[in-house]
C-alpha cells in the first residue's frame, strides 16, 4: 500500500526537529526543541516525544515509516551508530530505542546524508544525478550523490566532507583529528577566530555584537559584525570560503560533479563564503569546472527533515515492493 505520509526527524548538535511529510514534500506539521544535554537517553527521548506530536491524529497505517538524521557516522546496513563527534551516541541502538516505544519502521541515516537527499528530492538539487552537498552549521557535514543513488561507501561511513584533511598538522578538529574543514569552518572554530582578532584589538564590531566580552563571541556574531563591514570579521569569513574551495576542488577533481549544493546555518547566512569557494574551484580545479555549479541550497533548516522522510518513504516502498 502507497501510504500518504512519513515522519522526518532531524538531530543536529543545537536542535532536533521534526515534521509530517506528504510524498510530494509539503510538511504537514513540525515541530522543534533544543538537543538535550543531559546524555544519548535524552535525546531519544526527545526524538520520541516530537514523533508522537507530529503523528498524533494520524492513523498508524497512513505513516511510511520514520526517518532520523543524526551527526554520525552510522553502518547503514547494521543501522548501528558507529562515531558521533557532537553528541554522546556512538553505540547507542537509537533505531531499537524508539521503535520500542513507536510502532513504526524506524531507519537512520547521516544528517549530511538526508540533507542532500531532501535537496534532490525536493530542492535545488532535484534532477541532478551526481552532485554534493556541504552542510555548514555547528559542525560541517555533507553527502555526495553519484547516479541518481546516495553514496555511502562499503558500510555507510562515507560522504564525510566536512572531515577532509585541508592542512596537515592544522587546527584540531572536533572529531579529533587536525587540519579538517571543520576546523575551519564549523562554528566553534569560527568563534574561535573572531575572539583571536577582538583580543588583538581588531574586529571592533565583533566584540560590539558580544556585548563586549571577548569569551562571550560566537560564530553568528562574526556573521552579523561582517554583514555591518567589519573588516576582521569580513575576513576571517573568506578565509573560511577559500578553505571551503580548496577543498572542493578535490570532489571536483575526483567525482566531476553537476552540483555543489552550499546550506546549514552559516552557508545560508554567508553567501559570500559560497562566492569565494566557486572562485577558487574556478581557479584551480581540473576540466569538470566548466561542468559544475555552485549553488545555495533552497531547503533551509528543513533540507534534512525532508530528507529524512524521503528516506522513509523509498524504504517502505522498496519493503512492499512498490516503485517510485
Amino acid at each position: 500500500m502507497r501510504t500518504s505520509y512519513a515522519v522526518g526527524v532531524d538531530v543536529g548538535g543545537t536542535r532536533i526537529a521534526a515534521g509530517l511529510v506528504e510524498r510530494k514534500g509539503r510538511i504537514v506539521k513540525d515541530n522543534k526543541t533544543l538537543t538535550p544535554k543531559a546524555g544519548p537517553f535524552a535525546v531519544v527521548d526527545a526524538v520520541i516525544e516530537l514523533v508522537e506530536e507530529v503523528s498524533a491524529g494520524v492513523h498508524s497505517s497512513e505513516i511510511a515509516g520514520i526517518g532520523i538524521g543524526l551527526p554520525a557516522q552510522i553502518d547503514f546496513l547494521r543501522q548501528s551508530i558507529e562515531f558521533c563527534t557532537n553528541l554522546p551516541l556512538a553505540g547507542v541502538d537509537v533505531r531499537a530505542l524508539v521503535m520500542s516505544r513507536i510502532r513504526h519502521q524506524v531507519t537512520l541515516d547521516n544528517d549530511g546524508n538526508l540533507a542532500a537527499f531532501g535537496e534532490y528530492r525536493y530542492g535545488a538539487a532535484k534532477g541532478a544525478r551526481d552532485f554534493a552537498m556541504i552542510t555548514l552549521g555547528t559542525g560541517v557535514g555533507g553527502g555526495l550523490f553519484v547516479n541518481g543513488e546516495p553514496y555511502r561507501g562499503s558500510r555507510g561511513l562515507g560522504g564525510e566532507v566536512g572531515h577532509m584533511v585541508v592542512q596537515m598538522d592544522g587546527p584540531p578538529c572536533p572529531c579529533g583529528g587536525t587540519g579538517h574543514i571543520e576546523s575551519y569552518l564549523g562554528r566553534a572554530a569560527l568563534a574561535v577566530e573572531g575572539q583571536k582578532a577582538a583580543a588583538a584589538h581588531r574586529g571592533r564590531q565583533i566584540l560590539e555584537e558580544a556585548g563586549g566580552e571577548v569569551s562571550a563571541i560566537t560564530a553568528e556574531h562574526v556573521v552579523l559584525a561582517s554583514h555591518k563591514g567589519d573588516e576582521a570579521a569580513t575576513a576571517i569569513l573568506m578565509n573560511a570560503g577559500l578553505v571551503l574551495g580548496r577543498a572542493l576542488v578535490g570532489i571536483v577533481n575526483v567525482l566531476n560533479p553537476k552540483l555543489i549544493v552550499v546550506g546549514g546555518g552559516i552557508g545560508e547566512a554567508c553567501p559570500f563564503i559560497v562566492e569565494r569557494a566557486a572562485q577558487a574551484i574556478a581557479e584551480e580545479a581540473l576540466a569538470g569546472r566548466r561542468d559544475v555549479q555552485v549553488i545555495p541550497a533552497e531547503l533551509g533548516n528543513d533540507a534534512g527533515l525532508l530528507g529524512a522522510a524521503a528516506l522513509a518513504f523509498d524504504e517502505h516502498d522498496s519493503r512492499e515492493g512498490l516503485h517510485r
